[in-house]
């Protein structure tokens, strides 16, 4: 659909001038035509209407009001909720007024801020960061577009299906959103229709008896046993489509029939635990660009990272991601609009609780969102708001898990904003941390495109702009920046990958004190210079494939000993495997030295029982083994301290059968010893 459009802060379209005006497809952001505006309006011109109703559905940021010629048809808030209204039959000129006002800087934003827009609003992966200059670029207009649709006399306009299982299948609980002209008796009809697989439709039909004006309806479907919706790793996504049908108008909402609950931290789907592998996403910042094949891109992405789970951090994304995630077995944790600090008075309340329902009923139908969470990283209201929102979700929707808040106790930033990347052997974040990382330069050639003359030598301005941490950068990771830009982007991406690498090997190995962890995060939204693995145009830095290597669903994890250290010193402290396969699993692990010589240092079989994570060795250990073995022990000491100095890597394999699930490689460099002596330390 095309829109004449105009940036104008007029408040009716009295104010209007005549000119300026041009035309722009639906959907659209004005930030996106290179436009820093506060307000914006729409203008179509639409013919006579044919059926009995006519209306349309707007998804706009922020405030919307609209009128038909001059006459006012009302107004919205809300950034992800669809607005539904009703048009004239007669041709009119339809003229949308879409505000996303910058709050006012150091009394209302950052910290007392009034619009649920989450990222949108204020983080540090946004233009400007968490500077002054955090609202540029902003995120306002026809996002979603327009969409005009005529009804009959009873306009059925949304509906969120519900499932709960029952001894023998399923009881179904579809909310229909409805709008009748006058009180009346209708019929409605549901059908339920395998989407992605070979199976029977199912159908029903029901009377209701409707009140005048806007109403909402429960409709319950006894169904037998289906299929369910699994993630992909450990099944298939069984996915329906629900079709609501009342006179010409249709509506398809998604369906996939699963449990889920909670057995004390551990998330459970279909009764079985899930070892939660997953990362951050915040796919863009202008959700008018971001399209159906994007969101498939980066689904696919996911799971080549070997992730079984994604965060939507503090928004609402685009509706095709939710679909795509439904489609593939990726689970999703879904944070409410609400990111850092905002107003304490009760109309800010009233506003956060309304949009939360809209949140669920919006969003509900989809089968990958697992959980719902109210507030991240809530600041002064964590006391105050977030358990008002949380408790919402949780009478709005009572199938789903819902946390109070994403809490700073959970986001865990060793060698980043504190300590060293060694921290997370004490495991911080336990027992689902859901925030951890470092930033990664992009590309070279990407941030000379994105910075200009800035990118080289730095103009540190304009690197934090692009929100470059440099105190954290220097003073707390030590990365250097080296004579070059490609210097300084490998060092960085270096870093970046050893502490993703060594922290989710930590927390994989210490499963059952932890449950998951979400990684922070996977995409840049914009021409930034972030935590993310992968660019804004999808490149991957090294830090993608470290993730991905460290989330096999199979993992094989060694423990280093030193970094630097005498010949004759162990390789490793420990050898582990990690399975997270919910069917036991026959591995043959193999061991080598690799360097100046190359050494092999052994090769078991190893059988893991289902979801079992087992330490294969600990040199440790090696103390107490028994007088038989010390032959062993001493030929191994003898191979070791005759190992000429240089760099080494260790090299761990897990195979099963041809399959190479993991592989994993620790440094080691040998010294000569400081002092000859006989012995050592085996």
């Amino acid at each position: 659909m095309r829109a004449m459009f105009l940036p104008h802060p007029a408040k009716s379209p009295e104010e209007l001038p005549a000119e300026g005006w041009r035309e722009v497809s639906l959907p659209h952001q004005w930030t996106l035509d290179g436009i820093e505006a506060e307000v914006g309006w729409y203008r179509l011109d639409l013919p006579a209407a044919t059926g009995a109703r006519r209306w349309a559905q707007v998804l706009a940021d922020y405030f919307s009001e609209a009128w038909a010629d001059r006459r006012p048809l009302g107004s919205h808030e809300g950034y992800f909720e669809p607005w539904w209204l009703e048009l004239p039959r007669e041709p009119h000129t339809l003229w949308l007024r879409v505000a996303a006002p910058k709050e006012p800087y150091g009394t209302v934003w950052p910290r007392l801020k009034r619009q649920i827009k989450g990222i949108f609003g204020q983080h540090d992966c946004r233009p400007g960061g968490v500077t002054p200059r955090g609202q540029e670029k902003g995120t306002g207009g026809l996002w979603g577009g327009i969409t005009v649709f005529e009804t009959g006399p009873i306009a059925l306009l949304h509906g969120t299906p519900f499932a709960f299982p029952q001894p023998k299948g399923w009881r179904l609980q579809v909310e229909l959103a409805l709008d009748t002209q006058q009180a009346g008796r209708s019929e409605i009809r549901l059908s339920l229709r395998p989407e992605n697989f070979q199976g029977e439709p199912l159908t029903t039909v029901r009377t209701i008896d409707l009140p005048p004006g806007r109403s909402s309806v429960s409709l319950i479907w006894d169904l037998p046993d289906l299929p369910r919706w699994e993630i992909w790793e450990r099944g298939f996504p069984h996915l329906y489509r629900l079709e609501v049908a009342l006179d010409d108008r249709r509506l398809e909402v998604p369906l996939g029939f699963r449990t889920l609950s909670q057995e004390g931290p551990w998330f459970l789907l279909n009764g079985r635990r899930v070892f939660l592998r997953g990362t951050n996403i915040i796919p863009t910042q202008w959700l008018a660009a971001y399209t159906p094949e994007d969101a498939a891109r980066d689904v696919r992405l996911l799971k080549e990272a070997n992730l079984n789970a994604v965060r939507v951090h503090a928004h609402l994304t685009h509706p095709a991601f939710y679909d795509a995630c439904d489609r593939e077995g990726i689970l999703v944790w879904q944070d409410f609009a609400l990111q850092w600090g905002y107003a304490e008075d009760e109309a800010f309340a009233q506003e956060a609780v309304r949009q939360a329902r809209a949140m669920v009923r919006h969003f509900g139908a989809h089968p990958s969102i697992f959980l719902w969470c109210a507030h991240n990283e809530p600041t002064h209201n964590r006391q105050t708001l977030a358990p008002v929102v949380a408790a919402t979700l949780r009478a709005a929707d009572p199938t789903r898990p819902v946390k109070e808040a994403s809490d700073f106790r959970e986001h865990a930033y060793p060698g980043w904003y504190w300590g060293h990347w060694r921290d997370f052997q004490a495991l911080p974040g336990a027992p689902l941390p859901s925030e951890f990382g470092a930033q990664a330069l992009p590309r070279a050639e990407l941030l000379r495109r994105a910075l200009g003359e800035d990118a080289w030598p730095p103009r540190w301005e304009t690197w934090v702009y692009h929100n470059f941490q440099p105190e954290q950068t220097f003073r707390i990771a030590g990365i250097e920046m080296g004579e070059s830009l490609e210097t300084f982007v490998e060092n960085s991406q270096r870093y970046q990958a050893r502490l993703i690498e060594f922290a989710v090997h930590a927390y994989r190995r210490a499963k059952g004190s932890i449950v998951g962890y979400f990684h922070f995060m996977f995409v840049e939204p914009w021409e930034g210079i972030t935590w993310a693995v992968l660019d804004v145009e999808r490149v991957p830095k090294r830090g993608y494939f470290a993730l991905q290597q460290a989330s096999s669903p199979v993992l094989v994890s060694i423990v280093p000993y030193v970094e630097r250290g005498g010949v004759g010193q162990p390789p490793f402290r420990e050898i582990w495997v990690i399975s997270d396969l919910d069917r036991p699993a026959s591995l043959r692990v193999s061991l080598r030295l690799e360097g100046p010589v190359s050494l092999p240092l052994g090769e078991m079989t190893v059988d893991l029982a289902p979801q079992e994570v087992r330490c294969l060795m600990n040199v440790m250990e090696l103390f107490e083994a028994p007088l038989e073995s010390r032959e062993a022990l001493d030929a191994a000491e003898s191979m070791m301290r005759q190992l000429p100095p240089g760099r080494y890597q260790v090299i761990a394999e897990a195979w099963e059968g041809d399959r190479l699930w993991s592989r994993h490689i620790i440094e080691i460099e040998y010294l000569e010893p400081l002092v000859r002596e006989e012995g050592g330390f085996w």
